[in-house]
């Protein structure tokens, strides 16, 4: 398949953004990470030694600007506090990825430096050409509730800082025009916006083209408010289905066909919100996974095998096999063997019924693979069906 190319910003949500880190991964063909830190991936579920495996096979990209990544004075120094600190094992082998990678063709690094910011002078430029949107912004920031309109990184700087109204406005729009060259830096299919308050930066961003002039308000596009909705229907998604399961495993998923199925499954998700109308979208994940779920069928079940005359003339030779055994002479390895003689002609169907062997499912085995670490089998139908009920009614 062609690549499924996402993007996050992931420091922008703290903690919390790094708990989805491993479902952000297995529905992307690659993960694209702004600057990400190797002090809060002890708030994910991807050790340091495994995220620097996933950046090395290309699974997860980082981009950032030079002294993020190859500075550790820089890093240490950081207003950002911990969250920035140098970690060895990890922004040591990144600032590696990065030197080896300069003349790959962009496309191809496994870190990627970007130029230095053009944020801070645009910012200044649009504060004197767009009074209207600065004192709306400057109402969000004084007055509004701004924790439901700006990035937690961003508020976060403003009060830690104590910032000025026109300082505060400034490194808003500062923050909105560096998020949209770095989406565009990134070549990125779709973003991971993982915060309630995106959509009112996006309408911000929106009015933002890096490297031109300052553009005149327009209407941000649909499909990018959505985004954010669609990533927390996906994670609620992936969150149900480890539940069910327990048996995630990350590092089989990864390159596995099932991987590449889920992110083109998300990819064609992402892309029909374009054309579609903003209330379709409640639920549209969870409803395309029903779908999914519906298409598939278990095959040579029990039941199925009942139905064909010439397989139940076999299987009751076999069980007439393991039943009269234990009766001439006992338990014997002979009374074992004629239950599986007897029972594998059948087409298997007893076997698949108590596990032995895989019923043949004609569905996506994606959701099975990820959730189970197995393909499907009427008991993980079950389970998983079960578990989506379950959360349906919380």
């Amino acid at each position: 398949m062609s690549e499924f190319r996402t993007f996050c910003h992931i420091n922008d949500y703290g903690e919390a953004g790094y708990r989805n880190l491993h479902r952000m991964v297995a529905s992307s063909d690659p993960l694209v990470l702004w600057a990400p830190s190797s002090t809060l991936l002890s708030a994910s579920q991807v050790e340091p030694r495994e995220f620097v495996r996933l950046v090395d096979d290309r699974h997860v990209r980082v981009i950032a600007r030079e002294p993020w990544l190859l500075s550790r004075t820089f890093r240490d120094r950081h207003p950002s506090g911990e969250g920035a600190v140098w970690t060895t094992s990890v922004d040591g082998e990144l600032m590696k990825f990065a030197e080896a990678d300069r003349d790959l063709d962009p496309a191809e690094r496994r870190v990627i430096v970007a130029p230095p910011e053009d944020g801070i002078a645009w910012a200044e430029q649009y504060l004197a050409d767009n009074a209207t949107l600065v004192d709306r912004i400057q109402r969000v920031v004084e007055r509004g509730k701004p924790e439901r309109h700006i990035p937690y990184a961003v508020l976060d700087f403003i009060r830690r800082e104590n910032l000025s109204s026109r300082q505060a406005v400034a490194h808003v729009l500062r923050a909105a025009y560096n998020h949209g060259d770095a989406l565009t830096r990134a070549r990125a299919n779709v973003p991971f916006y993982l915060g309630s308050q995106d959509a009112q930066f996006l309408r911000w961003i929106s009015r933002i083209d890096p490297g031109e002039q300052p553009s005149p308000p327009s209407p941000v596009s649909h499909e990018h408010e959505h985004y954010a909705d669609l990533a927390s229907q996906l994670f609620d998604l992936l969150r149900v289905m480890e539940i069910a399961g327990g048996e995630t495993d990350l590092r089989r998923f990864l390159g596995s066909a099932a991987h590449r199925d889920l992110a083109r499954w998300y990819a064609a998700i992402c892309r029909s919100v374009a054309i579609e109308r903003p209330k379709s979208i409640e639920d549209k994940v969870a409803r395309e996974f029903d779908k999914t779920l519906e298409a598939g069928q278990l095959q040579n079940t029990f039941r199925s095998w009942a139905s064909r005359r010439s397989d139940a003339t076999v299987f009751a030779l076999g069980l007439a096999g393991a039943v009269a055994g234990p009766i001439v002479d006992g338990p014997s390895v002979l009374s074992l063997t004629g239950v599986l003689l007897g029972a594998i002609p059948v087409g298997k169907g007893l076997l698949r019924r108590l596990g032995y062997v895989s019923a043949q499912y004609s569905g996506a085995q994606w959701p099975f693979l990820y959730a189970f670490g197995r393909e499907a089998s009427a008991r993980r139908i079950r389970r998983l069906r079960r578990a989506l009920d379950l959360a349906a009614e919380t």
